[in-house]
């Protein structure tokens, strides 16, 4: 089975899957290795470059750490609405704690999902010098040990996986890790419930806004990329693997160099939910995502704005209908917008937000007449 499924996911002269797979595939065991080290670090840099997913094997996380997690969730996830609302605050913005679902940016129909987010454990002076929401736990015994477990797991890699694209973008090993040291990891437990309406779907296709993503395996087949044809891929994770994808903040510090590639989650089948961990690496609040200046040389102009990682990730929560009027206002204030339109990336959904909360500058009503 593991083999079909590899098959599945590998592009090359043995393989030959009938299934148009367009995931890279990379193998952990040669990031260690002095022979084969460099190849990795190619193979990394082309497949974020081309399309910024990436599948990579021998990843050696734990079976049974991620099992766990899942069993947690399922329980979890079968309890009454009215039980998870308890762990919703709505001044958080959607970042801890549980949230119903969410509009990707550019759509119009909430997804048919429910989520859970969970967030590193820091000390308390961490947690108040980066203005950090502390983590809500639901009252379900088995559920907070097995996510915070599931963390630890996770966290093992990141630190490799940063240092390897520091080391493929021409950067010191410590350059992201510098970033993400006390910044946001946010594990997000998803259930996807069975047979969605006809009008919807379990995830639209969105980009994730963090630096990059980590996926293991998930319960149910339904995670679809989209590829440079413009074609909807599916892609399956075996269990000794994980994928990486680029988020929207590595694609702003290459300047578009690396790709945060458009991705969803469908349903193909009746009467199946699909359970899936998915773990955010951000850096902090005040970490600038300016482009560099090698990448804004190398693609001929500046084509992504000065943003620190707060101002991005607001835009976002703005974007999926997450945010709070405090932070609303906060970004309003800070001029990310204006800087945003500058390079023609300024979302309209946040630029109608502030003009409807009467924050609105002139740049950006006269950004909105364009098209309104």
């Amino acid at each position: 089975m593991q083999y079909l499924i590899f098959c599945l996911l590998v592009i090359s002269s043995i393989c030959h899957a009938s299934f148009d797979a367009t995931i890279p595939v990379i193998d952990m065991n040669d990031y260690y290795s002095k022979n084969r080290h460099q190849q990795f670090i190619n193979d990394l840099r082309v497949a974020m470059q081309d399309i910024g997913f990436v599948a990579i094997i021998n990843s050696r996380v734990d079976k049974q750490i991620l099992d766990q997690a899942y069993a947690a969730a399922k329980t979890f996830y079968a309890q009454p609405l009215e039980f998870k609302l308890l762990g919703n605050d709505p001044k958080l913005n959607g970042q801890r704690g549980y949230v119903q679902s969410e509009t990707a940016k550019g759509q119009v129909k909430k997804d048919y999902k429910e989520f859970y987010h969970i967030a590193r454990d820091y000390p308390a002076q961490i947690n108040q010098k980066f203005g950090y929401p502390v983590n809500i736990w639901p009252a379900e015994d088995g559920f907070k040990p097995a996510m915070q477990q599931l963390i630890i797991e996770l966290d093992k890699y990141v630190a490799d996986i940063e240092a390897a694209l520091a080391e493929s973008i021409g950067e010191k090993p410590e350059f992201f890790t510098a970033m993400t040291r006390h910044g946001t990891y946010l594990l997000r437990s998803i259930h996807y419930p069975a047979n969605p309406p006809a009008d919807s779907i379990w995830a639209s296709a969105h980009t994730d806004i963090d630096l990059f993503t980590i996926l293991p395996r998930a319960t149910a087949d339904g995670l679809q990329l989209l590829n440079s044809k413009d074609e909807w891929v599916d892609v399956v994770v075996p269990d000794n693997a994980f994928i990486i994808n680029a988020g929207d903040m590595l694609q702003n510090i290459t300047n578009g160099v690396y790709k945060s590639a458009k991705h969803r989650v469908v349903s193909n089948k009746k009467n199946i939910e699909r359970y899936s961990m998915v773990a955010f690496i951000h850096p902090r609040p005040t970490d600038r995502m300016d482009p560099l200046a090698k990448f804004i040389t190398q693609v001929g102009s500046q084509k992504f704005a000065n943003l620190s990682q707060q101002e991005m990730l607001s835009e976002r929560l703005i974007d999926l209908g997450l945010n709070s009027p405090e932070l609303l206002q906060q970004f309003a204030k800070s001029g990310a917008i204006e800087r945003l339109i500058a390079v023609k990336r300024a979302s309209p959904t946040a630029m109608r937000a502030l003009r409807d909360a009467k924050l609105a500058s002139h740049t950006v009503i006269k950004e909105l007449e364009k098209s309104d």
